[in-house]
């Protein structure tokens, strides 16, 4: 799906016809994707709600409202459509389309960051590596650092802030520029947002356990103090 958003953002490369086509694959990926974790949305109701998990279900409610705008503007945008009724809708549409575009892509981007944990895991099961290294885990940071840095950059060259706001919809592309840089733009972007909720969640993580830490500490240190 990941592959896909990106490839839509290439509107001028792709042409319309691709574009709305990818779009109804898009589609039918999330809706498969949807059906898979079915049972994620029959447990919304159960059990304690803490921190984690409510902004786990805001992110997921938040990136399925930017679907479902994504979707309805898309319809309401697509040219297919247009050329069957007749006559073309407003640029309103276009503008709204743009800017659940790109909330779609940073939502989604937190939410492949909040589930990162389990990518890596999977991902060490699959290349085998089951212990910890501490050159990785220093390589996997300045890797993230590196991305974060560039996805800062890439925001303000793609002009991110305008689109998520539907200030501005029109994009351009460099015929000039490299295709490949054009798609490490929005790959770092999304980099960058994932590493963010990432570290985020690890933060969060740390700071619940650190009050526990301490006052086991302290009860240790009462203890020796006493035996003493």
């Amino acid at each position: 799906m990941l592959a896909l958003i990106l490839v839509e953002f290439a509107y001028p490369l792709t042409g319309n016809l691709a574009h709305e086509l990818i779009g109804i694959g898009m589609l039918i990926l999330f809706l498969v994707h949807g059906g898979l974790n079915w049972q994620w949305f029959q447990t919304l109701h159960k059990g304690r709600y803490n921190g984690l998990r409510r902004a786990r279900v805001s992110v997921n409610a938040l990136l399925l409202a930017a679907a479902l705008l994504l979707i309805l503007s898309g319809l309401l945008n697509s040219h297919l459509l247009s050329s069957l009724a007749g006559f073309e809708f407003h640029a309103l549409s276009r503008e709204l389309h743009t800017a659940a575009a790109y909330w779609f892509l940073i939502l989604m981007a937190v939410h492949l960051g909040l589930h990162w944990k389990t990518v890596l895991a999977e991902a060490r099961n699959l290349l085998g590596c089951a212990r910890s290294s501490r050159l990785r885990r220093f390589a996997l940071r300045a890797f993230s650092a590196a991305i974060a840095i560039a996805g800062i950059h890439a925001s303000f060259e793609r002009g991110v802030l305008s689109k998520l706001t539907a200030y501005y919809s029109f994009d351009y592309w460099d015929f000039d520029g490299s295709v490949a840089g054009f798609f490490i733009q929005y790959l770092s972007i999304v980099g960058l947002y994932a590493c963010l909720a990432y570290y985020a969640l690890q933060w969060h993580t740390s700071r619940k356990r650190s009050p526990g830490r301490l006052r086991s500490g302290l009860l240790s240190a009462i203890g020796a103090f006493r035996k003493r």
